[in-house]
């Protein structure tokens, strides 16, 4: 059941509304951003348009239909959490960029035309997949006709806790990262070295990983606002691309792929850099964080399908042999963290170190 108020008509959940402010707001801010040639409206405009399109849904769909009692809905919970979570991102990232001067992600496209577009096209599908759990509930139920949040026992209650302490905790994760990274890299004695401070310690990416585990934590929370009618399963089974698409720009496309891999050379222009950076990638799991001696012992069949210690993350050997001279590993052997398109990736006379890692974070 529908109780959205759409400009546009037939759109009963808000969605055509969402993706042509998504459009606009993007095409504005790319506009701006390519003419004077500036970074600091490409991250502000991918944040904003989340809180944008949560407040919009809700006074649109919701309004003030919240519970009879006072309670806080579902939908106030979840549009409350979206904002604090997105404005947290915007003020780090603004902060970054302010600090730095630049943001170095942009360097090679900035004066491309094609190229910034299409930085922009991938941020208005982003923002606009990724928000979907929060349109359907503000879109879909009135707050009166919804299971109560946290009072209805059974699924509902099981949803309802399950998905807050996932985006809750993921969150936490996300900022705890943010913050710690930025104290280390303030440390000009540690401009050469990898972040291994805090939760950077258990995981080389765990600002991703708080990332992926929050926009499940919303996923989850929106569940008991479906009513089961088809219209509504369908509705909330597309909400699922919202996690789904998140991990797959995380660990596929624009973030593991562009920090790991060749990036990881930074790291190794002498012998004692690498051999620090090779020991800390192998007792590091890639995202989700673990207990250095539990990832360090676990066989690599387990960190390649369990834990996404993935090939396509390595160096090339090519990248490593300009390096090193053709060196790959102590004593010629492969240790892991160079490629070798083939055999096993934890040879070598160290054998208990390597494969691939970085830092260069999206965040």
């Amino acid at each position: 059941m529908s109780t959205a108020a759409s400009p546009i008509p037939g759109d009963d959940h808000l969605l055509l509304l969402s993706l042509a402010v998504t459009v606009a707001m993007q095409l504005l801010c790319f506009a701006v951003a390519w003419t004077l040639q500036v970074d600091v409206l490409t991250d502000a405009a991918g944040s904003s348009n989340f809180v944008l399109l949560a407040l919009m849904t809700y006074g649109l769909g919701q309004g003030a239909a919240a519970a009879a009692d006072g309670a806080v809905s579902r939908a106030q919970l979840l549009t409350a959490l979206v904002c604090v979570a997105r404005l947290e991102l915007l003020a780090y990232l603004q902060y970054r960029v302010c600090k730095r001067g630049h943001d170095s992600r942009f360097d090679a496209m900035r004066s491309n035309f094609g190229a910034f577009l299409g930085f922009w096209i991938g941020q208005m599908l982003w923002a606009f997949v990724v928000t979907l759990p929060v349109i359907f509930v503000n879109a879909d139920v009135p707050a009166a006709l919804a299971p109560p949040l946290f009072g209805s026992g059974g699924r509902a209650l099981a949803c309802d806790a399950a998905g807050l302490a996932l985006f809750a905790g993921g969150f936490a994760l996300q900022v705890a990262a943010d913050l710690q990274k930025d104290r280390f890299r303030s440390d000009r004695a540690n401009r050469a070295r990898v972040c291994d401070a805090g939760v950077w310690r258990w995981s080389r990416h765990p600002n991703f990983c708080g990332e992926i585990v929050m926009w499940w934590g919303a996923f989850v929370l929106s569940l008991p606002a479906c009513d089961n009618s088809p219209a509504q399963t369908r509705c909330y089974a597309a909400s699922a691309s919202s996690p789904l698409l998140t991990m797959l720009l995380l660990l596929f496309l624009s973030g593991m792929p562009t920090a790991e891999g060749d990036n990881q050379l930074r790291f190794m222009k002498t012998p004692a850099e690498r051999a620090a950076y090779e020991a800390y990638r192998w007792r590091t799991s890639p995202v989700l964080p673990l207990p250095n001696w539990l990832y360090a012992a676990t066989p690599l069949p387990v960190k390649r399908w369990l834990l996404l210690e993935l090939s396509m993350y390595e160096v090339r050997e090519e990248a490593a042999a300009a390096l090193s001279g053709g060196a790959t590993g102590g004593g010629g052997a492969n240790n892991g963290l160079v490629g070798s398109g083939g055999g096993s990736a934890e040879g070598g006379a160290d054998g208990a170190k390597g494969r691939a890692a970085g830092v260069l974070e999206y965040r």
